[in-house]
């Protein structure tokens, strides 16, 4: 990992043996090629100088590091990306992405940017729908809602991408509970965001009311149930932080255009 720097968190949960997992998030490869067209190029120039310049003049672009982030998890027992892999959609920026994720072992859960077709088009669930199977093509698993057994621990992650939990997340989640193992959330957006709340609607975005039920409900399942201990997410583009949902406390992690991927060790 020579361009990489690391954040580290540590963990007790009374394992026979630690788990090492890394964590990636907030990617944001943004490429364009003759198939997505020449405003698509221009489009992608742009926003590569906006994390260019958000990222302090890194020394390498997203692609570099998610190439040298993905090498670098071999040495790990598990790999969790969780979302703005891609910051927009283009076919450039699905086919780099295929490319470098190709044979490697990963779970992955989406961010907004995933479903974005240029930035600065407002975010709609419709869209979203539109686009899923294509989007999830690119990605080994299931972006919905994915679950691991790794040394003990329940790794799951969750799409919460639009600031919703959907009831067949929840079924889901409660059957994973009911296996009985110590559990890590991974998600996109941090548990304590207003908009998951649905205090503050997020980006235009107007969930049903079965959604916002469905919302509320999990996040009081997240907080309330003993074997969810702690929850992992990005969105931010903060340099890592703690937050709480509930009586627990959960992180939010620096993103992978500032070269930064994050280590999380559970003994």
């Amino acid at each position: 990992m020579n361009h990489l720097k690391k954040n580290t968190y540590f963990l007790h949960f009374g394992l026979k043996k630690p788990v090492r997992i890394l964590r990636l998030t907030d990617i944001h490869i943004s490429l364009a090629d003759d198939v997505d067209g020449d405003a698509m190029k221009e489009h992608a120039a742009h926003r590569r100088d906006v994390f260019f310049k958000e990222g302090g003049c890194p020394e390498r672009d997203p692609v570099g590091y998610l190439e040298e982030a993905m090498e670098y998890s071999e040495e790990f027992d598990c790999t969790v990306i969780t979302g703005d892999l891609l910051d927009f959609e283009s076919h450039a920026n699905r086919e780099t992405a295929k490319e470098i994720l190709a044979g490697r072992d990963y779970l992955f859960t989406p961010g907004s940017h995933e479903f974005c077709p240029k930035i600065g088009i407002p975010d709609t669930f419709a869209y979203k729908k539109k686009v899923w199977d294509e989007v999830q093509d690119v990605f080994r698993g299931n972006m919905l809602f994915e679950s691991r057994i790794v040394g003990g621990v329940n790794v799951i992650t969750m799409d919460n991408s639009f600031y919703i939990w959907t009831k067949e997340q929840f079924e889901m989640l409660k059957t994973e509970v009911a296996r009985g193992y110590p559990i890590i959330l991974f998600c996109h957006c941090p548990l304590h965001d207003s908009a998951l709340s649905h205090k503050n609607p997020a980006k235009k975005l107007i969930p049903t009311e079965e959604e916002v039920e469905s919302t509320i409900t999990v996040n009081r399942y997240l907080a309330e149930n003993p074997l969810i201990k702690t929850a992992f997410s990005g969105h931010y583009h903060g340099n890592g932080g703690e937050y709480l949902f509930g009586e627990k406390t959960g992180y939010f992690c620096a993103p992978l255009f500032k070269g930064i991927v994050n280590e999380i060790v559970i003994d």
